[in-house]
């Protein structure tokens, strides 16, 4: 592993990235009805899965408000600047008020609604049959008519290491600079190539499979053509497995290339 280690040091940790994202609550109102349970968990499960928001769901929005947040939102009834004032409390940039009521047909609404001034920034509304439960893909539907397109562009984290100053980097055939650099937010889900460059130093290239809001982080070891390393490397296979437990089981997959040679390196996480 040592000796691995010595032609490319590899290093894929997973982890929750910033989102970089707008901060939501969802909240849910009920109008005397039971239709549609568990919706307002649904949609954001949704937007937790599908977009690039922070998502405050309502147990951890319990947690923060304290007690009485439902009771808040019901003596709201729907009213906007009522529901921007919960938003402001909560610390949010704004409110997904999701709401359920029946007039024959089931009625469901989501309202965008900005915290403090509860500005609103998008409504729909759809009236649904009695025995309807609309889909994850149905959700999406509604939720892109009230949110911005960007929204639904997710982002991973990409951290490059490299073990001298200077080297060129590019991510995805984009220049990003020498070492050191920072680290790069990056859409995803999306596969990167990787390559590191240096005068008098033999390159190092990568592929990186990066998840939505997960951190891959790669530390490179630029060695010099004709060095004890490089004659090994030329006629062996090297297979480098690096596995830490998370939450989310996340799957990075990565594989590097050196001239003809090709080294596969899987994570697991």
């Amino acid at each position: 592993m040592k000796l691995a280690l010595t032609l490319a040091l590899l290093t894929i940790c997973a982890g929750t990235a910033a989102a970089g994202g707008r901060s939501t609550a969802v909240l849910e109102f009920r109008s005397g009805t039971k239709a549609l349970p568990e919706i307002s968990g649904r949609v954001g499960g949704v937007l937790s899965g599908r977009t690039s928001l922070k998502v405050l769901g309502g147990d951890q929005a319990r947690q923060r408000y304290g007690e009485g947040l439902d009771q808040a939102v019901v003596e709201c009834a729907g009213d906007a600047v009522c529901i921007g004032a919960i938003g402001a409390r909560l610390g949010t940039d704004e409110v997904l008020l999701v709401g359920v009521s029946e007039l024959g047909d089931v009625i469901f609404t989501l309202q965008r609604i900005k915290s403090g001034d509860g500005t609103v920034d998008g409504r729909v509304a759809e009236a649904l049959a009695a025995d309807t439960v609309p889909s994850d893909d149905d959700l999406v539907g509604y939720l892109e008519r009230v949110l911005p397109a960007e929204d639904f562009v997710r982002f991973g984290t990409l951290a490059i290491k490299v073990n001298v100053a200077g080297a060129e980097i590019w991510v995805g055939g984009t220049s990003k600079g020498t070492s050191p650099i920072d680290a790069i937010r990056v859409p995803a889900p999306s596969r990167y190539p990787i390559e590191i460059k240096k005068a008098g130093f033999a390159p190092f290239r990568a592929s990186v499979q990066i998840s939505p809001d997960t951190e891959v982080n790669v530390d490179a070891e630029l060695t010099r053509p004709g060095g004890k390393a490089s004659a090994w490397y030329s006629k062996w296979w090297v297979v480098a497995t690096a596995g830490v437990v998370v939450a989310g089981a996340v799957t990075t997959a990565v594989i590097l290339t050196r001239e003809s040679d090709t080294v596969p390196v899987m994570g697991h996480f």
